[in-house]
């Protein structure tokens, strides 16, 4: 509560050196540092065991997409081997495509002059950067532009609900976004349009189980990058539009369960946290007696 400053938060020593704190006897200290050491341990340990629930539940996720996207529904079907090492074998009847196959007017966008409002505001056109993308739909953008940024910088486009989003480079690289506005982006974002000869959903869920392969399909040391003509040439397998509708329907419900399971885990995990600091603060300072 004593930080300074805005950009950059911080603690002054003049703060630290008149800070108050109670200070019990020296064996009391050692007791009370004893008992919290045990105490927090356990705490601790319960809350690794949360965390590795959480971990498990994300790993069967990932694990359940992959194979429905790339087996499907009915574990009768009869397989063929795909060519694609990410894939394996995939049902008989289903085709395999390249991205740019089926995804028209794939682009990306660029970011307006900083600093200028000219070109930003608080109520404008969405205007999505990587940093949005959350794995998930996005319906909403950190950053708002003008009708100005649209007509001064030609790279910027607004493109249609329901495109799915990749990160190309930098820290989120690989992320994912399926849209449910329309909305501009900037230079690190790999849109694919909206398609009819792909159920967006179902896209949605095939870049969600490729996304590894997609990021170390990247190249360059400092920043590496996942390029537009390696997204276009990623290879997808293909089921018929109404089974793609069938998949999307079934993972959306599965992984809903999977997200209600992981968010009580979530909140678990929080009252944890918040039992080990009540114990501490009330142990510090004399509100609770353990010896």
């Amino acid at each position: 509560n004593d930080m300074h400053g805005s950009a950059m938060q911080h603690l002054t020593m003049e703060n630290m050196n008149n800070s108050d704190i109670i200070v019990p006897p020296l064996a009391e200290q050692e007791a009370i540092a004893a008992w919290l050491d045990e105490k927090c341990g356990e705490i601790d340990a319960a809350i690794a065991k949360v965390d590795r629930e959480i971990e498990l539940i994300d790993e069967l996720k990932q694990s359940e997409i992959s194979r429905v996207v790339t087996r499907g529904l009915n574990p009768d079907t009869p397989l063929r081997p795909s060519g694609i090492d990410w894939i394996g074998d995939i049902p008989e009847h289903w085709t395999i495509r390249k991205t740019a196959q089926l995804f028209h007017g794939i682009g990306s966008g660029t970011t307006p002059t900083s600093g200028s409002n000219k070109y930003y505001c608080e109520d404008g056109i969405n205007w999505l950067q990587t940093g949005d993308l959350n794995d998930g739909t996005i319906s909403d953008t950190s950053k708002k532009i003008t009708t100005a940024a649209l007509h001064d910088f030609s790279a910027l486009k607004i493109y249609p609900q329901g495109s799915i989003v990749i990160a190309m480079y930098g820290a989120t690289i690989g992320k994912l976004g399926k849209l449910n506005i329309e909305t501009a982006t900037n230079q690190a974002c790999c849109v694919l349009p909206y398609s009819n000869e792909i159920d967006n959903d179902f896209a949605f869920y095939v870049f969600r189980a490729g996304k590894r392969t997609l990021i170390n399909s990247a190249y360059g040391g400092g920043q590496p990058n996942i390029s537009q003509d390696t997204i276009k040439s990623f290879k997808l397998a293909l089921p018929p539009l109404s089974e793609q509708q069938a998949i999307a329907d079934y993972l959306d419900k599965k992984c809903a369960e999977m997200d209600g399971l992981k968010a009580k885990l979530t909140k678990k995990r929080e009252t944890l946290k918040e039992l080990r600091q009540s114990i501490i603060s009330e142990v510090v300072t004399g509100k609770r007696k353990v010896i």
